[in-house]
């Protein structure tokens, strides 16, 4: 059974009014501009920042659960009041998920959550933005291919401790293969169990698609727009269903966290011969840049 299927059976429907709110004033920051030096520049806030720093030191089924607000371009849509997948904030206003996740549904009706660890816990501080543009790559539920899309929010957000945005790749033509990346979300634990209330991570492999080829998928199913990750012969750790959507990270020559695949598909969850499938980043970097022109980036 493929994780999008389930997701779609646990979302309801009410309407929401997005709403707008006008950015405020440039300001002039002291902001650093190379190893060691600093100058005065005038920089808004959205760019006087520096993407895919994590909130702790770098080190799901077979997960573990995450530091606090360890990840902070972490995001959840929420449709009604159903979780229903993950998302990446890539600069103030706009994040990046599975095209799967919108699919079929009413844009509009989509809220996004910033700053949580435990989604269960209703007292927890949170930032929240309601969707007023979707943006999804040419996908069908047949091919699995092109399953990105971005999401416009209705205001930018203000960076903080637990919400600032992910790097996004600079070398369209790294593959990735054997990176230890990072997966991360609220998803089920196993394959019939609830999802999680608290953010879980784990570390899995990059594989090549040569080698995704040679497990138990449909070798045509595994295209190049296409990243598998995982363990085939233990199968002990894997994303699973609320997973989607959700990134697959791997750090760079800086020490920062880069956007390398999102949480696409894959047969059951943790099953031998079957690794996760993720839509690989590198492949969009020219059509996210080109879409999403109106956000402002982070400079460093």
């Amino acid at each position: 059974m493929l994780w999008y299927i389930l997701c779609f059976c646990l979302c309801t429907v009410v309407g929401y009014a997005p709403r707008e709110l006008n950015r405020g004033p440039s300001l002039s920051y002291e902001v650093k501009t190379g190893p060691g030096h600093y100058g005065a520049q005038h920089l808004p806030p959205c760019q006087d920042c520096s993407c895919g720093e994590r909130n702790e030191e770098p080190r799901l089924v077979g997960g573990r659960e995450s530091g606090v607000n360890a990840y902070p371009w972490l995001a959840r849509l929420i449709y009604h009041k159903s979780f229903g997948c993950g998302a990446s904030l890539i600069n103030d206003k706009f994040v990046i998920t599975a095209a799967h996740c919108l699919k079929g549904f009413m844009w509009f009706m989509f809220r996004v959550t910033f700053g949580e660890h435990n989604r269960c816990n209703r007292e927890q501080t949170r930032e929240q933005r309601y969707v007023v543009k979707v943006i999804a790559h040419n996908f069908t539920l047949t091919e699995l291919s092109n399953d990105i899309a971005l999401i416009q929010m209705n205001r930018p957000v203000t960076y903080s401790h637990n919400v600032r945005p992910v790097c996004l790749p600079t070398n369209p033509g790294k593959v990735y293969t054997d990176t230890l990346a990072t997966v991360a979300g609220w998803g089920a634990r196993s394959e019939t169990g609830n999802w999680s209330c608290t953010l879980l991570e784990a570390e899995l492999p990059v594989l090549s698609n040569e080698e995704c080829k040679k497990t138990k998928y449909n070798a045509s199913k595994i295209t190049d727009v296409m990243m598998c990750a995982g363990y085939p012969a233990t199968a002990h750790k894997d994303a699973c269903t609320g997973d989607s959507g959700g990134p697959l990270i791997a750090e760079n020559k800086d020490f920062a966290s880069e956007l390398i695949g999102i949480v696409s598909w894959g047969y059951g969850c943790a099953r031998k011969g079957y690794p996760g499938v993720y839509t690989r980043v590198t492949k969009y970097l020219d059509w996210i840049r080109d879409n999403t022109q109106e956000g402002c980036y982070c400079k460093f």
